[in-house]
């Protein structure tokens, strides 16, 4: 693949800039890499970090092949009608949460217009991101994708199901990894070897888990009387993992409440 794909962003906030940085880490030359946001604070973000910074959304069109729409979901409207003129022919990619492909499309009616669902680990190359319409595959935008992380072409309906469970997972994560590491602290670990044992535990976790279940991975750990069932026990007797599927649950109804109002 070539080491310069024109690939535009309207928006430099946290999903934008992860993507870019991911982008230029898996060998995408940066000045093939245009931003615009309408924050100035963010334009100088997107220009320290080595990429081409424009003044419109527009401009950002004129750089690129791929336009990819990063901004807040209140946002998308207006930042979709700044630069529609100038995006006839372009594949044009939101990663908005809540706002429909039918409604983007309608606002873009002369672009190819596409819906990702990615998670903050694309900026390490290792992300999970969702593609949609699965109708409308596209190889080649499935290549550039696939730079970022994982890919898997879905319809609309899972693509929400997994703004929840992929995109905002990290952060869920990321408190159940402090819970460790407080624990790990409290016992006397020091911090930088508590913290590197624990993300290599994650990582390699996450990567047992893909060839096996659950319950082979737990049931390889535990022995008789051991460490690890007294930890496992532990956690039943809390009910922390009950309490954790709750919450998820709970905060999974209130996400779907915000969708059918998005709708």
């Amino acid at each position: 693949m070539s080491k310069c794909i024109r690939i535009g962003f309207i928006g430099f906030g946290r999903m934008g800039k992860a993507m870019a940085i991911g982008f230029s880490k898996a060998g995408l030359e940066k000045s093939c890499i245009t931003v615009y946001d309408k924050l100035s604070s963010a334009r100088k973000d997107a220009e320290s970090n080595g990429f081409r910074v424009v003044e419109t959304a527009a401009e950002v069109c004129k750089y690129s092949e791929i336009v990819i729409v990063a901004v807040k979901p209140r946002d998308v409207e207006e930042a979709v009608k700044s630069f529609a003129n100038a995006a006839e022919g372009k594949i044009v990619v939101s990663i908005a949460a809540l706002v429909p492909l039918k409604k983007i499309e309608e606002l873009l009616p002369k672009s190819v217009v596409y819906r990702a669902m990615p998670n903050i680990a694309v900026e390490v190359n290792e992300g999970f991101i969702a593609l949609s319409p699965q109708s409308r595959r596209s190889e080649y935008l499935e290549r550039v994708f696939r730079l970022l992380g994982e890919i898997e072409w879905v319809d609309e309906e899972t693509l929400n199901m997994l703004t929840f469970y992929s995109a905002s997972t990290p952060a869920m994560v990321a408190e159940i990894f402090d819970a460790f590491l407080l624990s790990a602290l409290k016992a006397g670990l020091q911090y930088n070897i508590a913290k590197k044992a624990l993300s290599t535990v994650f990582k390699g976790v996450g990567a047992l888990l893909e060839t096996k279940s659950v319950s082979e991975v737990r049931d390889a750990v535990i022995t008789p009387k051991g460490v690890t069932i007294k930890a496992i026990e532990k956690m039943y007797v809390y009910g922390a993992k009950q309490r954790l599927v709750k919450a998820l649950n709970d905060a999974y109804s209130e996400y779907e409440q915000m969708l059918s109002q998005g709708k």
